[in-house]
């Protein structure tokens, strides 16, 4: 794991993930990351369509499907900012929204990026 990694990936969850494959002969960390990519291929063009909106309602369900991903796949920093942007679109707040999905956006292309460095 590289340094970029180990700060966007908690290490104790990588490892309870790793736990289940411990010889990694089945692939799963790496099937899951493939999986979990091919899901942001339809999600974040989703999340862009929505948030020009702003549909908060749209926001709000793909914000709780990427806080779950996420925090399944050990990238629990990333995991409670989707969280925050969840709850907010749930109170029907818009103000400030538009910088908080830049930032998880970036941050989800990080950990993807992160995902395909772990061995």
């Amino acid at each position: 794991m590289t340094a970029g990694s180990a700060e966007l990936l908690d290490p104790q969850a990588l490892a309870d993930l790793r736990a289940l494959d411990p010889d990694g002969s089945q692939g799963l960390l790496r099937r899951l990351g493939e999986a979990w990519a091919r899901s942001l291929e339809r999600l974040l063009p989703e999340l862009d369509r929505a948030a020009a909106g702003p549909d908060l309602d749209a926001i709000r369900r793909i914000a709780h499907t990427l806080k779950s991903s996420t925090a399944n796949l050990a990238a629990l920093h990333l995991s409670a900012q989707w969280q925050t942007i969840e709850q907010q679109c749930k109170e029907g707040r818009a103000e400030g929204l538009a910088g908080q999905l830049a930032q998880a956006r970036a941050g989800t292309l990080r950990v993807r990026e992160a995902l395909r460095a772990v061995e």
